[in-house]
């Protein structure tokens, strides 16, 4: 049934999450070979991820391709995917967007609630929650753009950790876009250690989150993250700018 405005974020019916899984495991090898075929697409510290029970993952969105590399990252284990509500209320590819972890960011003022309301639902299916908290896709981009506090909101809220990722791209041998030279970047996904919202979040006499502490958890984590990509080298030769909105879906 196609997903609407106000109904649960996910659906955790057994008959849903059978449909999910075979769904998964059919799509996600093909989507995967194409990511090694055009990407060369390794992993860096994946295995640390298995540590951990509940966690946010935050990484940098860099392709469109990022959900493969990222669900490649866990397995065994799935993960919920944020996406913007209009995508998964879209025809048919709604549908196969949560058959494959897609969980929808509530339009209003009250998602950051309603995804809190949800979470004890989600951590019990699956442990990891990712997020792309630039709020947008910029293509091959090795400079982590200003993060949205709303992932970090939630870690603390929860008590659960943020565990950064980032894509970190090289050129390979030979000049890019020459005949010696790559069209396409080689990326590696790395996985960082766990942040804490402990260290930096604070909260006023009423028992309510100060917002700009948890802006600057997210600052921090941002920072961690850029310093990663920076201290392997990674590349912007093939940066392409703001991937563009299709209208009517993700727009």
């Amino acid at each position: 049934m196609p997903y609407k405005h106000g109904r649960p974020l996910v659906d955790v019916s057994l008959p849903f999450r059978a449909a999910a899984a075979m769904t998964f495991y059919a799509i996600w090898p093909i989507a995967q070979l194409f990511n090694l075929f055009q990407y060369s697409t390794s992993y860096e510290n994946r295995r640390s991820l298995y540590r951990y029970k509940k966690a946010i993952l935050v990484v940098n969105h860099t392709t469109f391709f990022d959900p493969v590399k990222t669900a490649g990252a866990v397995l065994p284990f799935r993960v919920w995917q944020t996406l913007l509500e209009a995508t998964v209320e879209f025809p048919f590819l709604g549908t196969l967007t949560r058959l494959l972890g897609g969980m929808p960011i509530p339009r209003g003022r009250n998602s950051l609630k309603t995804l809190c309301d949800t979470a004890e639902k989600a951590f019990r299916y699956k442990r990891y929650w990712l997020f792309y908290p630039e709020g947008e896709c910029y293509l091959y981009n090795q400079r982590v753009r200003e993060f949205r506090p709303g992932a970090f909101y939630l870690s603390a809220e929860l008590d659960v950790p943020v565990i950064p990722m980032v894509t970190v791209f090289s050129e390979g041998r030979g000049k890019p876009f020459t005949q010696a030279g790559r069209v396409f970047p080689r990326e590696k996904l790395v996985v960082l250690d766990a942040v804490y919202p402990a260290g930096y979040v604070r909260r006023a006499e009423s028992g309510e989150l100060i917002m700009d502490s948890v802006r600057e958890y997210a600052g921090a984590v941002r920072e961690i993250m850029q310093k990663a990509i920076d201290a392997r080298g990674g590349s912007q030769a093939f940066y392409r700018g703001r991937m563009e909105r299709v209208k009517g879906l993700n727009d």
